[in-house]
């Protein structure tokens, strides 16, 4: 009785299938980053989150608009110096009193302004509300505000980006302060709409970094005047043709008719003398 012998299990040939295995592997993942990445590219997903990000502590405070960095108000500047930092750097670091007041050096505040507007003129003061007061000490040279601003400010949501020689003009949704987002009773959610919108102009500096250089009204498409009902007549008020022709004409078949009636008469008396 002849004994099969088994033939030795060639191990480079198992180690080159899970080579393989593992080559398909990686190249199936990197199929999948490189789409995502161009799908990213596209549609400018990142490059607008990270411009929502930068232009934050602007829409959080919602100012007037500004042709240039200098005509921007001191409350705009130090206020957006203020939120940056808040978003930014550790608060628990600095001095803290019992209401949750710390006291910050004004040259931290410098370098969030510095960031968010490059070399701008402005003069430390106090500035703020109710909301958000940002008290200033001159003999200290510090500000003191809220480590933990209870206030509901609006959030950004870039719409449309336009890019021009030094930078870039955004059409800014101001989203109102409340839930990002909504829903109904079936479970499918809604987005909230801007409330408002305003155009913001960023240069790109020489480092490359984004700065905020002016804030203006955005142009935004008005709804149409042809929706049912809100129809405009051809007739301009006061121009009542119409009516004059048609007076016109019931003038015209009145004296038609006092003439067929003075030639009536006549005749009944030219009858009489004839008689």
């Amino acid at each position: 009785m002849e004994t099969k012998v088994r033939k030795p299990i060639n191990k480079k040939m198992v180690f080159g299938g899970v080579v393989l295995v593992f080559a398909v592997i990686g190249l199936i993942a990197s199929l999948i980053f490189v789409v995502n990445l161009i799908g990213n590219i596209a549609s400018g997903s990142k490059e607008k989150e990270e411009m929502e990000w930068f232009i934050s502590p602007l829409v959080m405070q919602d100012p007037p608009p500004f042709e240039s960095p200098d005509q921007a108000t001191n409350t705009t500047i130090i206020t957006a110096g203020v939120w940056r930092f808040i978003m930014t750097q550790d608060t628990s670091k600095y001095p803290i009193d019992e209401f949750n007041f710390i006291t910050v050096p004004q040259s931290d505040i410098e370098v969030q302004i510095r960031q968010l507007f490059g070399d701008v003129q402005y003069t430390h003061e106090t500035v703020g509300d109710t909301e958000l007061m940002i008290t200033y000490n001159s003999e200290t040279k510090s500000y003191i505000f809220p480590a933990t601003p209870h206030v509901l400010p609006y959030t950004p949501r870039v719409e449309d980006v336009q890019k021009v020689d030094d930078g870039y003009v955004l059409t800014v949704g101001y989203i109102p302060p409340g839930l990002s987002w909504q829903g109904d009773v079936t479970g499918k959610k809604y987005e909230p709409e801007p409330e408002k919108f305003m155009e913001y102009t960023l240069k790109v500096n020489e480092a490359g970094e984004y700065q905020i250089y002016a804030i203006a009204n955005a142009v935004v498409d008005e709804p149409s005047n042809t929706e049912p009902g809100n129809t405009v007549s051809d007739v301009e008020p006061g121009n009542d043709s119409t009516s004059d022709e048609s007076g016109t004409s019931s003038d015209g078949a009145q004296d038609g008719s006092e003439s067929t009636s003075d030639q009536s008469d006549d005749s009944a008396s030219e009858s009489s003398e004839a008689a």
